[in-house]
């Protein structure tokens, strides 16, 4: 990793070099410079996608049997298999989360929306009078605020199923944790998205920054706490250049999409009058023959611009990996456009063509990559590093569950 591609090579250098290096297993002096050992290492991922399919499917199998109760120990089982084929400068991790908190979670998510159409009821008998509108009924009322609510709290959700899953992970025996709010992140997370989307997306950049900050700033290992220094800024000229040929690029696309739909209906004999004609009073077949075709150039030119696409995500990745460290550790990854593009397309093929089956085999591959593309500089210093003071949540993530699709 050079020294202009790491934020923290600056900051760490030290002014002066030490007279003489402190003898070997002492503590370093207060004071003196940081000097990091950046010998580099990977993640080890050792799993088999058997066996894996194999946890996958007996989960599957008693989620029928229990009608869906059983999913909690399944996804527990998974993870615990999956975290202990992962190992970083040699040790694996662990997962020591239980089903029976993951439940204990959803339960909790479930009266909340619970108390949330009790309270939806109490509005329409005593604000509403139960006939606001002719055609609006109690079901849409509650239909309407859900969708309100559940917007902000799967940010909630996906900030405290993160916590909860790293209070359960222990590598070397230290327990992993995040600090934070998860309703902070929440609603700050809301925010972004909606003024992105009032301002045609021109601000993804600060939204992704912003966010990525508190997720990696307030993990830790122990007593070893993560740090951040991406900026916004860094990374606008590359996003702006991305948003511009994306929006050319979609324009090239309808312009060949109409043409080629001009061509088709004039070697069938059909003119542009006739066409247009029978657009202003379509049959049911017409409609969907116009739905089918707009779909089917949806995908064909999405899945032809997902390169660019994949082009600006490699790019993040590779920015938010290199800006972030744990103490003396550094990070790096040099994950390339081509190899995101067929990454997401195989994994999209995959889940599209088993529908749904092939969700562990996506997985592993998300595994895999992990432990091909991420560097690790350096290591931890074991002495300095202490168990948290606080054990974590003390059940699972009932929000997430409710509110998103929750995988492992």
């Amino acid at each position: 990793m050079s020294d202009a591609s790491s934020p923290w090579v600056q900051a760490a250098a030290p002014t002066a070099a030490p007279t003489a290096a402190p003898p070997q297993g002492s503590a370093t002096a207060p004071g003196t410079p940081w000097a990091p050992d950046l010998a580099p290492s990977r993640p080890v991922y050792d799993g088999q996608l058997g066996e894996l399919y194999s946890i996958y499917l007996r989960h599957l199998a008693l989620m029928l049997v229990t009608l869906g109760w059983s999913r909690f120990w399944g996804r527990t089982r998974i993870r615990r298999y999956v975290w202990n084929h992962l190992s970083v400068l040699g040790d694996r991790f662990e997962y020591r989360g239980r089903g029976l908190e993951l439940m204990i979670g959803f339960l909790l998510a479930l009266l909340l929306v619970g108390g949330w159409a009790g309270l939806m009821y109490l509005v329409w008998i005593h604000v509403f009078h139960e006939k606001p509108f002719a055609s609006f009924g109690l079901f849409d009322l509650f239909s309407l605020s859900v969708v309100l609510i559940g917007f902000p709290l799967a940010y909630v959700g996906h900030y405290a199923g993160l916590r909860y899953r790293l209070s359960r992970t222990r590598w070397r025996g230290i327990r992993c944790g995040m600090a934070g709010s998860a309703w902070g992140y929440g609603a700050t997370a809301t925010f972004l998205q909606f003024t992105n989307a009032m301002t045609g997306y021109l601000l993804t950049p600060v939204v992704s920054v912003n966010l990525a900050r508190p997720r990696i700033a307030n993990a830790r290992v122990g007593t070893l706490p993560f740090a951040f220094a991406g900026r916004a800024g860094d990374i606008y000229g590359r996003y702006l250049g991305y948003y511009f040929l994306n929006i050319l690029a979609w324009v090239v696309a309808a312009v060949v999409t109409f043409m080629a739909i001009g061509g088709t209906l004039e070697s069938f004999g059909v003119s542009s009058d006739d066409f247009l004609k029978l657009l202003s009073h379509p049959s049911l077949r017409t409609v969907a023959v116009v739905l089918a075709i707009a779909f089917g150039a949806y995908l064909l030119f999405g899945l032809l611009i997902l390169p660019l696409r994949c082009w600006w995500q490699a790019y993040l990745m590779r920015y938010l990996v290199t800006h972030s460290r744990a103490g003396n550790v550094l990070f790096a990854t040099a994950i390339s456009t081509w190899q995101m593009w067929g990454f997401l397309v195989l994994n999209y093929l995959i889940v599209l063509l088993t529908l749904g089956l092939g969700w562990p085999w996506v997985m592993h591959r998300t595994m895999k990559l992990i432990a091909g593309q991420l560097w690790i500089y350096g290591a931890p210093n074991g002495a300095e590093i202490r168990q948290p003071a606080d054990r974590g949540p003390s059940h699972g993530e009932g929000l997430l569950d409710m509110f998103d699709v929750s995988g492992v």
